[in-house]
């Protein structure tokens, strides 16, 4: 610990509790593996002291934060569009950082609602990780690393999209333009595949898969 009572070594995250560890700054030989572990997870992580300011996003954090949303990060600092939900974010932060309390939250409201867990980070008083909530059931890369494995077709797997996105197979019919005789043999055709009895069991099987980043990814001004 540094000098201030309850505050982690600078070292530890890259940098002073508000200070954003971004892949912009040079990173030491000792954290550049974990900054690169965390890169490789598709979900959004991050780390964040007193005030909000963020000591370290991860690359799926940091693109969910630049897109368009209800809590956005400016100037290495998280804010959200109202008030109400600033004060309700900082104070599971808090209850996080000072009493080791876990917290799932809901900010925002229709397509600019998302839900954040918020956790202590252990031995560190004074941080809290941020995992941000899932944009979609499954991610696209291992929705169709799915479909290769157990060798759907092209026109199985995006029946297989329509019905993690909710939708009826009289919806995908109409929306791809086919007989809906059409869609249930090919969900019929999926289920056999997967070895699955039921469509709730097939869309089941998928929202366990996990997350799978690419390897082209834009360079890090995300």
């Amino acid at each position: 610990m540094d000098g201030v009572q309850g505050r982690p070594r600078a070292a530890e995250f890259g940098g002073r509790v508000g200070f954003y560890g971004g892949p912009e700054r040079r990173r030491s030989s000792s954290e550049r593996w974990w900054h690169g572990a965390l890169d490789e997870i598709d979900l959004g992580l991050c780390v964040v002291g007193d005030g909000l300011s963020v000591c370290y996003a991860n690359y799926a954090a940091r693109a969910q934060l630049k897109s368009a949303g209800s809590l956005q990060m400016q100037q290495g600092r998280l804010l959200l569009e109202e008030a109400a939900d600033q004060q309700r974010l900082e104070q599971a932060v808090s209850d996080a950082q000072f009493r080791g309390l876990r917290r799932l939250i809901c900010l925002g409201r229709g397509d600019n609602w998302t839900a954040i867990s918020v956790v202590p980070v252990t031995d560190n008083q004074g941080l809290a990780m941020l995992v941000l909530g899932k944009r979609r059931l499954c991610g696209a890369l291992p929705i169709q690393a799915f479909a290769r494995e157990y060798h759907l077709t092209s026109a199985e797997l995006q029946v297989l999209i329509a019905l993690c996105e909710g939708l009826p197979p009289r919806e995908i019919a109409e929306q791809h333009g086919v007989a809906i005789s059409t869609v249930r043999t090919q969900i019929a055709s999926v289920r056999a595949k997967t070895n699955t009895e039921s469509i709730r069991e097939l869309v089941s099987m998928v929202a366990q898969l996990p997350p799978l980043m690419g390897v082209l990814r834009v360079s890090d001004g995300v």
